[in-house]
């Protein structure tokens, strides 16, 4: 690693750091502590089955644009990959760092690491449109629900939802992507870079001619999302809270937004924040802050017991291309 990726990952902790003392340092850890330890094992049950069950969707929809650009995976291999690299996420600086580590696997098997890159935008580009359309959707019907309403609310899933549009415009004109090429500094820099992100936009624009490909994997994001929102309220229900499930198709797709942020290490703060607000506009008053450490902690331990299996997969893998 060089020092200046070292410095910038400190930062990166530094802010995790700085948030979470800045939310919790006034909270009883203790009584934290022992809510936790009386979680009812059934609800953690049922978000842990999600989790398991989403790699698996999300694997299906990876492999339907694999397939759609002429490559071949088994859904079996693509969850292997998905799992370690949600491993890896867990100590990288946001939570699509593992995104790399996908690309290197599955390119290193099929020698294809540029069109693969294009099968992870576009299994990334349908997620966060699913995301965007719960959360906007939620805006304008869940408002009912939510005790302390603020304006922006509506702001986070419409700007995503603009943002995907514009990347959509963008990935299908020729003049905005040869004039984006050209701002790259150095001939053989721009030489490069033409050349790979050439062959992303190729694949990506083949995507939007596949309706049915396009269709399905859009079902899948759906689905994906709303067993993510079951599993995040599961955790609620497992707790002790008591939260209607329409205001976690609201709230989640903020807590996300703001974990893709790269400024924390594992959405580490971030994530934190996003409970906060979800549980004072639920109306939790002084006690949002503490609902909100119990929900974090929760997730945190259930995918980092969960993603440590990622690991027991890589080394596995590992020991079976040395054997």
């Amino acid at each position: 690693m060089k020092v200046g990726r070292r410095a910038w990952f400190v930062i990166k902790a530094l802010v995790s750091a700085g948030l979470i003392l800045l939310l919790y340092s006034r909270l009883d850890w203790t009584d934290i502590a022992s809510k936790l330890r009386d979680a009812d094992p059934r609800w953690l049950g049922v978000a842990f089955a999600l989790m398991v069950l989403n790699t698996f969707v999300s694997a299906a929809k990876w492999r339907l644009f694999l397939a759609a650009d002429g490559l071949r995976a088994s859904v079996g291999s693509l969850w292997a990959s998905y799992i370690t690299a949600s491993f890896f996420n867990l100590f990288l600086p946001s939570t699509i760092g593992g995104d790399a580590y996908r690309i290197a696997d599955v390119g290193s098997r099929t020698g294809e690491h540029s069109r693969v890159a294009a099968s992870i935008l576009a299994d990334r580009i349908t997620g966060f449109l699913a995301l965007s359309v719960y959360g906007f959707a939620a805006s304008l019907l869940a408002r009912p629900l939510v005790v302390e309403w603020k304006w922006w609310f509506y702001l986070p899933s419409s700007l995503a939802i603009l943002a995907l549009a514009g990347l959509t415009a963008a990935l299908c004109s020729e003049r905005l992507f040869d004039f984006c090429v050209r701002m790259v500094p150095g001939r053989k820099l721009r030489e490069k870079i033409a050349e790979i992100a050439g062959k992303i936009v190729g694949a990506m624009r083949g995507y939007m001619g596949k309706g049915r490909v396009l269709s399905a994997a859009m079902l899948l994001s759906f689905l994906f999302q709303f067993e993510l929102l079951l599993a995040v309220w599961a955790i609620t229900k497992a707790i002790g809270l008591s939260i209607p499930l329409p205001a976690f198709f609201l709230f989640l797709p903020i807590k996300t937004f703001l974990e893709m942020i790269p400024v924390s290490v594992f959405g580490l703060g971030l994530r934190d924040l996003g409970y906060t607000i979800f549980m004072a506009a639920m109306g939790c008053g002084d006690g949002a802050t503490a609902c909100a450490a119990l929900i974090s902690a929760a997730e945190v331990l259930l995918t980092v017991v969960y993603s440590s299996i990622g690991g027991v997969v890589f080394l596995s893998r590992r020991s079976s291309a040395k054997a």
